[in-house]
């Protein structure tokens, strides 16, 4: 058997002095991600389907047909949403379900009829003619002449902002045929007249646009100083409120201070006996006249006996007894034994008192 043999000088396991094979470059497209890119690719496209792909839309108000100018507003809600969801209301019979979805009331008992019939009429599948026999039975009778006469009886009142007068100045305008000069001319007609007045300082408007943006400017400063006014009210009532209170208590204590200096100078108060301005009452030196015992001396009671003199205050026309200057039956009592007392020992020993 032949085999193949390796060139001279070369060992066959001699890998270092192999020829270099061409390599081959990885592709980028196929690169590994690691766990984590993975992840966080898994993740991102789950958030996103969950993502609306836009903000919905407020549903319309229900509308029961009681209120003509309603209509407008309800059908102009409606048309939004068929705008902004295209997809879902591709054939008039899904609009006309959508706003049937919506009415309640007069409005809804006049399609059931319709809604019963069989076959249907042609205005539940077609959106005009829908809109048609909706604005036929709760629509204007007569849009235009309506809107005339309530945009010429508009006024601005004093309490509302200008912008809210304006807005419904526009959707009146937008019925009516007048030009661009009447439509000046009323707009004019029905502002307040501050704001009337305070125009003569700024260039006369030529435009309605023109008119509103001088007026929204006069409207604003307006309520601006309103607020400061306000303000200025607040603060001025809440400072005189607070003078009130320091005057109401300082003369609270005035009057405290004078009742008091009053009960003091009262006379017979407990403050005023021991007072230093009372004079005081003369009290006589009657030591020469009592004794050690505190009774009369036995020369002083002869004295008053023989002069009919009270043996309690010295003065004629009484007795002790019946003095009207003894404080207490106790004094009264101590007097009369004091007089009894004065006669047996003014009396000589031996005497017998029957016989006196």
């Amino acid at each position: 058997m032949s085999s193949a043999q390796p060139e001279s000088g070369q060992h066959p396991f001699d890998f270092d002095n192999q020829p270099e094979q061409p390599q081959q470059q990885p592709d980028e497209t196929h690169l590994p991600q690691s766990d984590a890119e993975v992840l966080a690719s898994a993740i991102d496209r789950v958030v996103k389907s969950n993502l609306p792909n836009k903000v919905k839309l407020r549903d319309p108000d229900p509308f029961d047909g009681s209120d003509t100018w309603k209509l407008r507003t309800f059908i102009l809600q409606c048309k939004l949403n068929f705008r902004d969801r295209s997809d879902l209301f591709q054939d008039d019979t899904m609009k006309v379900n959508y706003m049937l979805s919506y009415l309640k009331g007069t409005a809804l008992d006049c399609f059931e009829p319709a809604l019963l019939e069989t076959p249907e009429p042609a205005c539940l599948s077609n959106f005009a003619l829908f809109l048609e026999e909706l604005e036929a039975s709760f629509g204007s009778y007569d849009p235009v002449s309506e809107a005339e006469a309530e945009l010429e009886g508009l006024r601005m009142q004093e309490n509302h902002q200008a912008t809210k007068y304006f807005i419904k100045f526009m959707q009146l305008a937008a019925h009516v045929q007048w030009g661009e000069a009447a439509l000046l001319r009323q707009a004019y007609n029905g502002l307040t007249k501050c704001i009337k007045n305070d125009m003569v300082h700024h260039d006369k408007p030529t435009t309605l646009l023109g008119l509103w943006k001088v007026v929204q400017a006069i409207d604003a400063r307006y309520w601006e100083r309103h607020a400061e006014v306000s303000c200025e009210t607040t603060t001025a009532t809440t400072s005189g409120h607070r003078s009130e209170k320091s005057d109401s208590s300082k003369t609270d204590t005035k009057s405290k201070g004078s009742s008091q200096s009053q009960q003091k100078s009262t006379p017979g108060s407990s403050q005023s006996k021991g007072s230093s301005s009372e004079p005081r009452k003369f009290i006589p030196d009657l030591t020469s006249k009592l004794g050690k015992d505190r009774n009369l001396t036995p020369q002083e009671h002869q004295h008053h006996m023989d002069k009919n003199l009270c043996l309690f205050c010295g003065t004629p026309g009484h007795v002790a007894k019946e003095c009207p200057k003894s404080m207490s039956v106790a004094s009264k009592a101590h007097a009369v034994k004091t007089t009894q007392e004065s006669v047996s020992s003014s009396k000589p020993l031996g005497t017998d008192p029957k016989k006196d």
